[in-house]
C-alpha cells in the first residue's frame, strides 16, 4: 500500500500529469460532469483497499516487499548485489507505475467519448436515411473508432493492475534492456511529444479523400485494421501489458502472426497519411514528400525495433521459441 501511495504521490506533483488530471469531461445527455482527478482517486483506493484480502490468500512475497528487501539488504551492506528476483519486481513495478495512471485516464475519457458519440448519434438519427455520407463522417466512424480504443486500453488496464498466480498472468520477466525500454516509452506520453516535436506527425485520424469511394473504402480499411488491433488487445486477456513476459499468448490474433497489433497499427498510420502524401505528389512539392516519408518510416521502425526487442526479450522463455517456430511470420503471414 505504501508503494499504491508513492505512485499516487508522483503522478499527483509531475505537471505533465496534472493536465489529465484536471480535466474535466462531460456526459452530453445529462450535462453530468466528472473531474478525471476524482475518478483516479476513486480506482486508486479502491485498489489500495483490495490489496489486503489479495495479500492475505496470497502466499509469495509481494514484489513490493522484495524491493523493500532489497533496500534494506543495501542500506545494511553497500556491496549487497541486486539478485534476479529483486531487479525483476523493481521493473515490474516500473512497468506498472509507469503505465496504470496513464491507461486509467484513458480508459476514462474513452468511456465518455463513447457515450456522448451515441448520444449524437441517436440525435442525428434522420441524418442516416438522407445523407449516409455525413452520418458516416459525424458518427458512425467516430463511435466506432472510439469503442475499439475503448476495448483495447480496457484489457490494458486490467493487465497493469491484476496480477496472480490464479488468473495465469504472473509476470516471469521484465524487458532488460535499455533499447527496449526507449523503443516502447518513446511512444507513450509525455515521451512521444518530445519525439513529435523532432520527427514530426502527419497523419490525421479521419482521413478526407474526393472520391466518395475511396473515402468509404479507406476509413472503413481503418475502422476493419484498428478492429483487428483491439482484438490482438483481447487475444492477450489479462496478460496484456508492455515490456513484460506473463506467460505466451498463441491463439486468437497471434495464431497467424506474431505482432498483429503493431502491423495494424502501422497500416492504420499509412493510410491516415496517405492524402497528405498525394497531395504534396500532385502539387510536385517533393521536400514535403520527403519529410511526411521519413515521418512515417521513423515511427513506423520505431514499433520495428520494439517487435526485435520484444521478441529478443521473450526469446528467454523455451515456449516463445516454439511459438516462433510454429508461427514464422511477424506481422504479413505467408509473407514476413
Amino acid at each position: 500500500m505504501s508503494f499504491v501511495g508513492i505512485w499516487y504521490f508522483y503522478y499527483s506533483q509531475v505537471e505533465y500529469f496534472n493536465n489529465f488530471f484536471l480535466k474535466t469531461l462531460t456526459f452530453q445527455f445529462n450535462h453530468f460532469q466528472i473531474e478525471t482527478i476524482h475518478v483516479f482517486d476513486f480506482i486508486v483506493f479502491l485498489y489500495a483497499i483490495l490489496l489486503i484480502p489479495f495479500y492475505y490468500f496470497h502466499n509469495n512475497d509481494s514484489k513490493a516487499f522484495i524491493i523493500y528487501k532489497f533496500f534494506k539488504n543495501k542500506y545494511t551492506n553497500t556491496q549487497y548485489k541486486i539478485s534476479k528476483i529483486e531487479k525483476n519486481a523493481l521493473l515490474a513495478w516500473c512497468v506498472k507505475l509507469f503505465f496504470a495512471p496513464l491507461m486509467i485516464l484513458f480508459l476514462t475519457d474513452s468511456i465518455v467519448t463513447i457515450t456522448n458519440n451515441l448520444f449524437f448519434a441517436y440525435n442525428d438519427r434522420l441524418l442516416f436515411g438522407y445523407n449516409f455520407l455525413e452520418y458516416f463522417n459525424k458518427h458512425i466512424f467516430w463511435w466506432c473508432f472510439a469503442i475499439i480504443l475503448w476495448i483495447d486500453v480496457l484489457f490494458f488496464t486490467l493487465g497493469y493492475l491484476l496480477e496472480s498466480p490464479r488468473l495465469k498472468n504472473t509476470i516471469k520477466s521484465v524487458e532488460p534492456t535499455a533499447l527496449g525500454w526507449w523503443v516502447v516509452l518513446i511512444c507513450y506520453p509525455p515521451f512521444n511529444s518530445w519525439l513529435t516535436n523532432f520527427i514530426g506527425w502527419y497523419s490525421t485520424n479521419f482521413p478526407q479523400f474526393q472520391s466518395i469511394y475511396a473515402h468509404l473504402f479507406f476509413n472503413s480499411s481503418i475502422l476493419l485494421l484498428m478492429w483487428f488491433y483491439s482484438y490482438a488487445s483481447f487475444s492477450l486477456w489479462l496478460k496484456a501489458s508492455n515490456l513484460t513476459n506473463r506467460g505466451i499468448v498463441t491463439t486468437w490474433a497471434y495464431k497467424y502472426m506474431r505482432h498483429p497489433a503493431y502491423f495494424c497499427k502501422n497500416m492504420t498510420w499509412w493510410i491516415w497519411a496517405f492524402p497528405l502524401l498525394i497531395w504534396n505528389i500532385q502539387r510536385a512539392d517533393m521536400i514535403n514528400t520527403i519529410i511526411v516519408l521519413i515521418s512515417m518510416i521513423a515511427w513506423s521502425s520505431i514499433y520495428y525495433m520494439r517487435a526485435i526487442t520484444e521478441e529478443k526479450h521473450l526469446s528467454q522463455d523455451s515456449d516463445y521459441i516454439q511459438y516462433k517456430k510454429d508461427v514464422p511470420y511477424r506481422f504479413i503471414p505467408k509473407v514476413w
